[in-house]
């Protein structure tokens, strides 16, 4: 008779724990003509506004409660935003890399917090990000939905 193996219950847990993490994951986003969808703790927050224009797809973010733009996307084969090192103002990690921050101003609007970022996804493709707030709590906060978001990991 063939002896019977027991797996210990902790190695089951693990097991299925990371199971469980693998499948809330989300897939990179690789249709580059629409928004990237949300991971399912951000969808409660947010919702998309989408424009779509030849090569050119603008993604707005709208926070779900009272309708705020929390930041936009512009998806495109080349981007008008060029960053300046001299603009940078914080640093972010996005699939393991860093991604930078840069600073903007509006000259009517000198207290709005503005970060812009540019993000290659594809050897013809680059995401635009920008975004505004009014204290640096809800710009970390908007920072932090757009590094979540299921970007390609490409490096350009």
């Amino acid at each position: 008779m063939a002896p019977i193996l027991r797996t210990p219950a902790c190695l089951l847990l693990l097991a299925g724990f990371w199971a469980g993490n693998a499948q809330a994951q989300s897939a990179p986003w690789t249709n580059f003509e629409e928004c990237p969808g949300f991971p399912p703790a951000t969808a409660e927050a947010l919702r998309w506004e989408a424009m779509r224009l030849p090569d050119l797809v603008v993604c707005r973010a709208i926070m779900q409660e009272g309708g705020a733009e929390a930041f936009a996307l512009t998806i495109s084969r080349e981007s008008p935003f060029k960053p300046r090192r001299a603009d940078r103002a914080e640093e972010s990690m996005l699939n393991g890399r860093e991604l930078y921050w840069y600073s903007s101003e509006l000259p009517s609007q000198p207290n709005v917090l503005i970060r812009e970022t540019l993000i290659p996804v594809a050897e013809d493709r680059v995401v635009h990000v920008s975004l505004r707030a009014n204290d640096a709590a809800t710009l970390a906060k908007y920072q932090e939905y757009v590094v979540t978001l299921p970007f390609p990991d490409y490096e350009d």
